[in-house]
């Protein structure tokens, strides 16, 4: 059995925007900086705080720029994932199990479960090995889990409704 976590272990979520005003706005990375994810045989379980959210940076050109935001953007940033992303739900208990995890040429693949309390959807994931470490992305669809994208008033500007997790472990 084998648990990573921060920092040897990252989990990043990459968000666009989208809407009238979206040349106005930035997609944007995000990182949790609280969570586990425990390997053992062919379980797989991640535990994640998504209350722990920090802003990592804009992404311009599908590029990370971290020096695109003020201080004062990041904190309206998060302000509003908490306020208003969040709302109704337990970001605190997010967790991902799978059984049965198979080994492939590439790394790993599978079926598991992910619950954004109240909610709870399967989700097939591959992980890729390369450079010593396994890297695992997906793309969720935030009304799934019963999530309303955030958007400006008037809608101007929003996010879109998909957005990526990108977790990455040291791999020998």
């Amino acid at each position: 059995m084998t648990t990573f976590r921060p920092p040897q272990a990252t989990c990043t979520v990459r968000v666009f925007k989208a809407g009238l005003l979206s040349a106005m706005g930035h997609d944007l990375e995000l990182r949790l900086t609280r969570f586990s994810l425990t390997v053992d045989g062919d379980r797989i379980q991640g535990d994640f705080d998504a209350t722990s959210l920090e802003v990592v940076g804009a992404i311009k050109d599908g590029r990370l720029d971290p020096g695109a935001l003020s201080a004062k953007d990041q904190r309206d940033i998060l302000d509003n994932v908490r306020k208003a992303v969040f709302k109704g739900l337990r970001p605190e208990a997010v967790r991902f199990e799978a059984q049965g995890v198979e080994q492939t040429d590439e790394g790993l693949a599978g079926t598991g479960t992910l619950t954004i309390p109240p909610r709870r959807h399967d989700l097939d994931f591959e992980v890729h090995r390369a450079g010593g470490k396994a890297t695992c992305e997906v793309v969720l669809h935030q009304p799934d889990w019963g999530i309303s994208p955030f958007k400006a008033p008037l809608g101007v500007l929003k996010i879109q409704p998909d957005l990526r997790v990108r977790v990455e472990v040291p791999w020998a």
